[in-house]
């Protein structure tokens, strides 16, 4: 091959090899706005217990810890769902999103007043996996905040 044709081949190898991670961080930038919805969805599903919602949202084989340790599947967490929260003021604080391929963790800190007004933290871990183009939840850890945490006071 010529010099100059073999130059031109390098950085063309070069210019896609570069062009490689950018397409790979939007990619992932699509996948974080498209599970942060999920993730709003699956808040929604919890306040309005859409049992509906989360049949759908939640992968056949789906299981969850729950935050007083039963371990339960799909069947067992659409019952639960239906139940009402009973909870007010809930809101979401720390959503962290971290991707992995067809996989994803989704991190959160919940704070809510409880029935009896105190105030109460749940943290949260969701598994989804993107399975037929499609992501779904596959796991969730669920545990409470034994004294709520207190963002710290910004000096003045």
């Amino acid at each position: 091959m010529p010099p100059r044709r073999r130059l031109s081949s390098g950085l063309l190898a070069c210019g896609l090899l570069f062009l490689l991670p950018a397409a790979g961080r939007a990619a992932d930038k699509t996948d974080e706005a498209a599970l942060r919805r999920l993730n709003d969805d699956y808040v929604r599903a919890f306040l309005h217990c859409d049992v509906a919602r989360f049949r759908d949202l939640l992968a056949d084989d789906f299981y969850g810890v729950l935050a007083d340790g039963r371990v339960i599947d799909k069947a067992e967490f659409l019952q639960e769902a239906a139940r009402p929260p009973g909870l007010k003021d809930f809101r979401f604080t720390e959503v962290a999103i971290r991707l992995y391929g067809d996989a994803a963790l989704v991190n959160d800190l919940a704070d809510y007043q409880r029935p009896n007004g105190t105030p109460g933290q749940t943290r949260y871990v969701d598994v989804w996996a993107r399975r037929q183009g499609r992501w779904q939840v596959v796991s969730v850890q669920i545990t409470r905040v034994a004294l709520p945490v207190v963002p710290p006071v910004a000096p003045p």
